[in-house]
C-alpha cells in the first residue's frame, strides 16, 4: 500500500503523463506573420512586372527591326528604279548630259553600299550593287553612238541575268526572314510585313 504522499506523487505523475500526451498530439498553430505574405505578394508582382517589361522590350526590338527592314527594302527599290530610269533615258537618247547620268549612277551605287541591312538581305544588296554597276558600264561603253546592236544586246542579256540574280537573292532574304511574298506575272514581288503589303520591282 502506498502512503498518502506516494499516492499524491503517483497521481501528479499520471496527470503529467496525460498532459504530455495531449500536448504532443495537439498541433501547435504558429500565427502567420503578415510581412511574409507581403514578401510573397511583392515577389509575385515583381516577377510579373519583369515578364511584361521583357516582352515589351522584345516586341519593341522586333518592331524596330521590321521597320528597318521595310525602310531598306523601299529605299533599295527606289534606288533601283532611279538607276533603271537613268539607263532607259540613256538608251532612248532622252538624257541631256551623259556625264551627269553616270554621276547619278555612281551616287546610287554609293547609297546602296552604305545602306544598313540585315544579314538576310546582304546578298541582295551586293547583287543590286552589281546591277547598278552594270548599268553604269553600259552607259560608259555604249556612249559612242556608233555602238553595234550586238553589243547592246549582249549588255542587255547580262543586265537581265544580274537582275534575275538580284530578284532571287531578294526572295531568299524573304524566306530567311520568314516574310510572306508572291511573285506576280508582271514582274513585281509583293510582300507583307505586319499585315501591310508592299511591292518591289524585280
Amino acid at each position: 500500500m502506498l502512503t498518502t504522499a506516494q499516492q499524491k506523487v503517483k497521481q501528479e505523475l499520471e496527470e503529467l503523463q496525460i498532459n504530455a500526451l495531449v500536448q504532443h498530439n495537439e498541433k501547435t498553430v504558429i500565427p502567420r506573420k503578415s510581412h511574409s505574405l507581403k514578401k510573397w505578394m511583392f515577389m509575385i508582382i515583381s516577377i510579373l512586372v519583369l515578364i511584361v517589361a521583357c516582352s515589351l522590350l522584345i516586341k519593341g526590338y522586333w518592331t524596330q527591326e521590321q521597320t528597318q527592314l521595310v525602310s531598306y527594302l523601299t529605299t533599295v527599290n527606289d534606288y533601283n528604279e532611279q538607276s533603271e530610269k537613268i539607263l532607259n533615258d540613256f538608251l532612248n537618247e532622252k538624257i541631256d548630259n551623259i556625264e551627269q547620268g553616270k554621276a547619278k549612277q555612281i551616287d546610287l551605287i554609293s547609297k546602296v553600299t552604305n545602306l544598313k541591312t540585315s544579314t538576310s538581305f546582304h546578298e541582295h544588296q551586293q547583287d543590286l550593287i552589281s546591277v547598278i554597276e552594270h548599268r553604269l558600264d553600259m552607259m560608259t561603253n555604249l556612249e559612242d553612238p556608233q555602238h553595234s546592236e550586238q553589243q547592246l544586246n549582249k549588255y542587255l542579256i547580262e543586265l537581265s541575268v544580274k537582275q534575275e540574280l538580284a530578284a532571287e537573292s531578294l526572295t531568299k532574304g524573304f524566306e530567311k526572314e520568314k516574310i510572306k511574298y508572291i511573285l506576280r506575272e508582271n514582274g513585281t514581288i509583293q510582300y507583307w510585313i505586319k499585315s501591310k503589303s508592299y511591292d518591289v520591282e524585280k
